[in-house]
């Protein structure tokens, strides 16, 4: 069952993530297919909600040795957050944050706008979003995203 931790409930009952491996998404809606889908089977999943909060860094920190498997929607911003993670946390990794899992679902997105940005983790997704014009949010993995989760749950 979901639950959402405060910083303040982190300070009362400091906790230890004893996991090996912890998924990380942006779009709460992730979260609710996750739990429908798998229940208490999925893997360790923190939903940011947007920009990650001190709760959110503060619990991925709680996660000694974990691999972290981050990942945004594909716009400007959610590449900036994914590379700000990647270089914060060691043993994180881009989740489902490649021009091959952008490119299929590129037709599905909105307007791309703000200052573009590199993706250093795949260049070629950095100029894929270019080219396109199109961002496309984090919910139009859902399929593939349960997928992964399904599988990593079910080891």
């Amino acid at each position: 069952m979901p639950i959402r931790v405060t910083l303040h409930q982190l300070r009362l009952a400091p906790l230890t993530l004893d996991c090996d491996e912890v998924y990380v998404c942006e779009n709460p809606a992730v979260l609710r297919a996750a739990t429908t889908t798998l229940g208490a089977q999925a893997p360790p999943l923190i939903c940011t909600e947007g920009v990650p909060s001190v709760a959110v860094h503060t619990l991925l920190g709680a996660a000694h040795g974990a691999a972290i498997r981050w990942r945004n929607d594909f716009d400007w911003t959610g590449v900036r957050l994914t590379a700000a993670a990647l270089q914060r946390y060691r043993g994180a990794v881009p989740w489902r944050m490649t021009a091959a899992d952008y490119l299929p679902r590129a037709g599905t997105g909105t307007a791309l706008i703000g200052t573009p940005t590199r993706t250093p983790w795949d260049e070629s997704l950095g100029e894929s979003m270019r080219r396109t014009g199109r961002a496309v949010m984090e919910e139009r993995l859902l399929d593939l995203l349960i997928a992964d989760l399904r599988v990593t749950g079910a080891g």
